[in-house]
């Protein structure tokens, strides 16, 4: 799965529970409080990338692989409606600006993640070093999946890798 992102954010999604719109004209600390509001929730996971964008080369995972990683992290979200989108920064704040732009954009709508519904515990791994030329690795970004009968979601109060 591939991904386009200009401003070195990217998140997972649950298009069906997901509220996006904020204000039309919102504030970056009122984004970025939303964002961690709705991954609160189990609606959203949204993570720093490092880097100011690129095309990122996203794997999905049932179990972590044995490549070396950059960085993780594990968290929570909740699927209800058989799928989460992979989405980035700027659809993010377009959703948030205006009442009919709604996650999945059109042109990210097939980056969609089929899952049963239910609790997952979610691990983030970074498979390269920001600060370093990247430009040989073929998977920036392994993504695992674990369904969870906890029901609890991890509460954040900062977006991942974003100081």
């Amino acid at each position: 799965m591939k991904i386009i992102d200009n401003d070195g954010f990217l998140a997972l999604v649950d298009s069906n529970k997901y509220k996006s719109f904020i204000t039309e004209d919102w504030e970056f600390e009122q984004l970025t409080s939303h964002f961690i509001e709705q991954s609160n929730k189990g609606h959203m996971v949204i993570w720093r990338t490092g880097d100011e964008g690129d095309e990122w080369n996203i794997r999905i995972e049932k179990e972590k692989t044995c490549k070396d990683c950059f960085r993780e992290f594990e968290t929570k979200i909740n699927v209800t409606d058989g799928q989460l989108f992979l989405t980035e920064y700027a659809d993010l704040t377009i959703s948030a600006s205006y009442h009919n732009s709604k996650i999945p954009s059109k042109h990210n709508s097939d980056l969609n993640i089929q899952l049963d519904n239910g609790l997952y515990n979610v691990i983030i791994r970074q498979l390269f070093n920001p600060d370093i030329d990247y430009s040989e690795t073929k998977v920036h970004f392994e993504i695992v999946f674990r369904k969870t009968e906890t029901n609890k979601i991890n509460n954040i109060n900062k977006i991942m890798w974003f100081n």
